[in-house]
């Protein structure tokens, strides 16, 4: 199978809907652009990609950054760096919230599975 080139998919596209081909490429550049920066910004913990699905940022990928960067700056000023830590306060109470509605569904669960003996 041969991948088509995005001049081609947006004029596919185009003729398909009836609009400008320069419109379909500016919305195609803006959704990735601001995929790009929620990604590179590290505000969200999750991210969902229509069509692709979740993409989640890692604990532990994040804490071996935040070591290796603290590391090689540890003389320098680390205040660009605090999105690497609000981050892990972002993870952390993302886990904390799992670990919550896991414990809610186990206690739901195990209620209804006993019943009442005869």
């Amino acid at each position: 199978m041969i991948p088509k080139k995005a001049s081609k998919i947006y004029k596919i596209v185009s003729e398909d809907l009836n609009i400008h081909e320069k419109l379909v490429e500016d919305l195609v550049q803006f959704y990735y652009k601001e995929l790009r920066s929620k990604m590179s910004s590290l505000s969200h913990t999750r991210i969902n990609v229509e069509g692709l699905g979740h993409v989640m940022v890692k604990p532990k990928i994040v804490e071996q950054a935040i070591l290796r960067l603290e590391k090689s700056v540890k003389n320098h000023d680390t205040s660009t760096y605090n999105a690497y830590h609000n981050i892990t306060i972002k993870i952390n109470e993302d886990l904390e919230e799992r670990k919550k509605i896991k414990s809610y569904n186990y206690e739901n669960n195990t209620e209804n599975n006993l019943g009442e003996q005869d």
